[in-house]
Order: C-alpha cells, then structure tokens, then sequence
C-alpha cells in the first residue's frame, strides 16, 4: 500500500438519518458484510457473534444490520492523498473501508443502567444525558498502526454530540481485561474506568441477546455460571458536553 493514503470517517445511512434507504444501499450492505466477515476472520475473539454465524446472512440481513432504529454503523474510508474525502465518484463513501464501529443508541437509563455491584456510577436521567454504547471496533490489518481507532472513537463522540439536545452526552464501551491494547487506547481518548460487568450484562448493553443465546450453547456448565457471574468486563465511559453547553 502507498504511504500516501488518508482516511475519513462516515456513518453509513440508517433511520436515524435518512428517510429511506438510498438507492445503491445494496451495494452498502454488501460492503459492509466484506469489511464484517473480514473483521470476524482476523480477529475472533474481539466480537461477540462469529465468522461461522454470519457468513451464512442474505444481502438482506447483512442491509438490515445496517437499518435498524436503535444503532448507526460507522466506518473508516482510505483514500489516496491526490483525492479529496468526497472521493473520485462524488461520494465521502467512495474508497477502500478499512475500518468500522457500532454505536449502539440512544439507549434510556433503563437500558443503560448496570447492577449497582459492579461499580458502576449513577447514571444520568433521560432529559440530561444521552447515553450511547459503543462495541465492534475494527481497523484492518493493512492500516493498523495509523490511528484508525481513535478515528472511529472520534467518530462515535462527535456522532453521539450531535445527536443529541440534552445538556450532555456519554459514550459507553466494555472491554476483556487481557485486551491492553484496547483499554490503553480508550483511556488514551477520554475514557474513565466506570466498573466492572459481566459477559451477559456486555452482550445484553450491546444489544446483542440473539448472540448471547448462541454463546451459552458453545459453554461448559461452569462457563455458563462465569459469564453470567463473574464481573471482569471492564467498563470504560467518556461524558461529552454538548456546544449549547460550552458556549
């Protein structure tokens, strides 16, 4: 790959900012699941759902994925340093994806909230905070080593701001104690330590239930008891405030 290449961050269309799919959403859709499969080939142990499950979706999974109310996928786009982020076609989506993240939202304080014995703080009502999760964060191999990471989390940040008129916003991730690079990243970008969870709590905030079910399935019975008991998930969070709050 040439040195000269850079990168812009986009959230791919969803019901949360568009009226109605585009008109080439299949092509997105089909885009999205390459870069996903890929995701889930290289690095196994960082989803919660697997190669092996999702290489089985129709095109319209993979679109439905992507077109759900309560989430918006954004990914990382590379493109030479001669073209601009609107690509040479006209669209910021034109360009190899080389990254991507899911946020999760916004969720109420219901949803949001986790067992008090985990340690995590309150959590902020409805009408002032707006509370986001975010999971599935991937940069492919070829660009790791370039801030593509801190691109999406940036990314995820400015996307839960702005979607949002209440005073401030937060943004949530939960992450296997081993992952130190993961945990050095987040802290690096604002995140706080915010206790302590378990496997089902994780996959439960991140709205991943059907995959949860799958999990238990692939467990020993003394499995079973220590992701649904034993709190070693770390929970990070950063509170952004909103522009009407700083001016």
């Amino acid at each position: 790959m040439a040195p000269q290449t850079t990168y812009s961050t986009h959230a791919l269309p969803c019901p949360q900012t568009s009226g109605s799919p585009p008109a080439d959403f299949a092509s997105i859709a089909q885009r999205y699941a390459t870069l996903r499969l890929e995701a889930l080939l290289t690095s196994p142990k960082a989803f919660a759902s697997s190669h092996a499950i999702e290489s089985t979706f129709t095109l319209e999974e993979w679109a439905a994925c992507i077109w759900k109310d309560d989430r918006v996928v954004l990914v990382c786009v590379a493109h030479p340093a001669s073209q601009d982020a609107e690509g040479a076609e006209g669209s910021p989506l034109t360009g190899d994806w080389v990254g991507s993240a899911i946020l999760r939202g916004p969720l109420s304080a219901r949803d949001y909230a986790l067992p008090p014995e985990g340690g995590a703080p309150p959590v902020g009502m409805d009408d002032v905070e707006t509370k986001w999760q975010m999971t599935a964060v991937f940069a492919s191999a070829a660009h790791r080593g370039r801030g593509i990471g801190k691109m999406l989390i940036q990314a995820g940040k400015d996307y839960a701001l702005k979607q949002t008129a209440n005073p401030r916003a937060g943004l949530r991730v939960m992450i296997h104690p081993d992952n130190l690079v993961v945990l050095s990243l987040y802290s690096a970008t604002g995140f706080v330590d915010a206790g302590r969870t378990t496997g089902k709590e994780a996959y439960r905030t991140n709205g991943d239930i059907s995959s949860w079910a799958l999990k238990l399935k692939s467990l020993t019975e003394e499995e079973k008891v220590y992701w649904s008991t034993a709190r070693v998930a770390v929970v990070l969070e950063w509170l952004g405030q909103t522009r009407t709050q700083l001016d």
